[in-house]
């Protein structure tokens, strides 16, 4: 997670007991009833009302149903004297269906409202979840259009999803939808936070680390924490608990935030604590919540269909790394994956957040990577790029009032950052009554759990899905990256800022969680919509990209005009006859022609040098 974060002090009164929502959807199922069936003739009728007086006759359903009104020249309206149950309604469809004079029958259904939850942050006036909200190509070019997707499912009957991460702790926008105890996988006591080690309990009892116990113990926490100091200690930064709220907080409670899933599952599994995650505490992790058997820990009553990890570390995921340790640990993570995927299980890791290479386990094959982007759709200011991202999706790309980094001051770059669910302790979590509230946060960890949580909708959508259906369906319904030509490309060589993604650096476009859904109804009908990129330009944009040093990407060089034909030659008068000669005179001619030039723009990605590290980091 990046370390900048605003900590909403919205409380709530209290859960509703009765959602307005919920009670909107319960009165609309007692509505079941049905009036009116359409029709559509094969043919068009000259006499349409004699046309259909005549097949409601043929199929004695004239004491039942009669001619209303013409809706075009073949499109009629049938109607009963009185609303009838959807039973008897789907049982005349049914019998106008069988007629072959008819191309069409349906019954005349309502359309609804697109389903919008009214929780009070979701369209706040200052901390709105704009991630979650509407997609606009003026406003909001990157966002997932969640609004939409909702329209075709909110998630009932949804997989588990294991968030790979700190733990979780309570809070009252988010404990229903949680599949507690979890577990703790973090082995050392010491970091773990509870002396102990390993627990039956993913309560997050914090990452950070106060000042006395660096002083106490520094050769254990030198280098642990690159945002603790000996003198200042570090916060913790609840990150699981962020991660669960953009999942599956409580949607429609007319209270704090909504989540991406209203029906959400969410298995929290604590496998970091003060120093990042150990490799071998990740990897039992993600066994165990896939419901792979762990030697010392009770089997996993709920396996996840679907992993996120919010956590990237510094090193390759190369078995033929030159560090012998490096590639250990990257044989461990390839054959752990290996044996997830072939149980279908989706991993969804966070590209990372050291504008560098992708970090690992994000980098391991098998992996679905995401990296992040600012609400207007370029790369993040820290985000991490490169071949391995599969999507991209808005993490949040929030000014840093501490650091200013890199366009920060500059108005109209930074957006407002991903708001979910937070607590309110310092180095330990507030368990009092008003201990919990909401945050607003950026990284690539909050960019991964919208691609995990479209995963689930989609699975929700359609349970027979493959993983390699749900994986291409992410990617072939995903719209193309933003072009930012003030800020130039994402390479090694020109900046690893704010820039322009492609398809090379930031995967296969953006996210975009309705037509996934779309995808997820009919995988083999599918077809994407014919998308234009969108180009964002403004004065903020230019002066960022020349604080940053960015080259621009040049406009395409307009097609030359093609070279007029030339005059045709003037005909000769013609010459006298001459007089006879002794032999015939003979001539020739020649010509000439024009070329079109063509400007091709090659897009290179450095890969970023990696460094090792023991633990996966933030």
């Amino acid at each position: 997670m990046r370390r900048s974060l605003v900590v909403l002090s919205l409380m709530a009164a209290g859960l509703a007991t009765l959602p307005a929502m919920a009670a909107n959807l319960a009165a609309d199922a007692a509505a079941g009833s049905v009036r009116g069936v359409l029709v559509r003739f094969k043919t068009t009728p000259a006499d349409l009302p004699a046309a259909t007086a005549a097949l409601l006759a043929d199929r004695q359903l004239g004491a039942r149903l009669h001619y209303t009104r013409r809706l075009s020249a073949n499109w009629a309206l049938v109607e009963a004297d009185r609303p009838l149950p959807a039973a008897q309604a789907e049982a005349l469809v049914r019998t106008l269906r069988g007629d072959a004079r008819l191309a069409h029958v349906m019954a005349d259904a309502h359309e609804h409202r697109a389903a919008v939850p009214n929780d009070t942050l979701f369209r706040d006036a200052t901390t709105p979840q704009w991630w979650l909200d509407d997609y606009s190509a003026t406003t909001s070019p990157a966002v997932a259009n969640f609004t939409h997707a909702w329209d075709i499912g909110t998630g009932a009957g949804s997989p588990v999803v294991a968030v790979l991460d700190t733990g979780i702790t309570s809070h009252p926008d988010l404990d229903a939808n949680m599949l507690l105890p979890g577990y703790n996988f973090i082995s050392d006591p010491v970091f773990a936070g509870n002396g102990i080690g390993r627990t039956a309990t993913a309560l997050d009892l914090g990452d950070g680390i106060t000042a006395a116990q660096w002083q106490a113990n520094p050769s254990k926490y030198d280098g642990c924490n690159p945002d603790a100091t000996a003198t200042t200690g570090a916060a913790s930064s609840w990150h699981g608990t962020l991660i669960a709220g953009q999942l599956g907080a409580v949607t429609g409670n007319g209270q704090g935030v909504a989540g991406i899933n209203w029906h959400a599952r969410v298995l929290p599994v604590r496998v970091a604590g003060q120093c990042g995650a150990l490799v071998s505490d990740m990897v039992d992790g993600m066994k165990w919540a896939a419901g792979v058997h762990v030697d010392g820990v009770p089997d996993n009553a709920n396996p996840a269909k679907v992993l996120v990890i919010g956590f990237a570390g510094l090193a390759s995921c190369s078995t033929s790394d030159p560090d012998a340790t490096i590639a250990a640990a990257a044989s461990l993570y390839r054959d752990t994956i290996s044996s997830l995927r072939q149980m279908g299980v989706l991993i969804v890791a966070a590209a990372g957040n050291r504008q560098a290479g992708v970090g690992r386990p994000a980098n391991c094959s098998g992996v679905f990577a995401v990296t992040s982007v600012n609400r207007l759709g370029y790369k993040a200011l820290y985000s991490n790029f490169g071949p391995e991202v599969q999507l991209a999706a808005p993490g949040g790309d929030q000014a840093n009032p501490l650091r200013q980094l890199r366009c920060d001051a500059i108005a109209g770059v930074a957006d407002g950052g991903v708001v979910s669910t937070f607590n309110k302790g310092t180095q330990q979590p507030d368990t009092s009554s008003t201990g919990y509230g909401y945050a607003a946060v950026s990284g690539t960890s909050f960019a991964a759990p919208q691609v995990a949580g479209t995963a689930a909708l989609m699975w929700a959508a359609n349970p027979s899905l493959t993983l390699a259906q749900v994986e291409a369906g992410l990617k072939t319904s995903a719209r193309p990256h933003v072009l930012a030509p003030d800020l130039g490309l994402c390479t090694d060589a020109n900046n690893s800022y704010r820039c322009t993604c492609t398809t090379t650096t930031c995967g296969a476009g953006l996210l975009d969680a309705a037509e996934a859904m779309k995808y997820a109804q009919s995988p083999t009908g599918y077809t994407a919509p014919t998308a234009t990129a969108v180009t964002v330009t403004s004065d903020a944009l230019a002066s960022c990209g020349a604080a940053q040093g960015s080259t621009p990407i040049p406009p395409p060089a307009p097609s030359p005009a093609p070279a007029p034909s030339p005059a045709p030659a003037p005909s000769p008068a013609p010459a006298p006859s001459p007089a006879p000669a002794p032999a015939d005179a003979g001539g020739g001619g020649g010509g000439g022609g024009a070329t079109s030039g063509l400007w091709l723009l090659g897009l290179v990605a450095g890969a970023a040098a990696l460094r090792p590290r023991r633990n996966e980091a933030r």
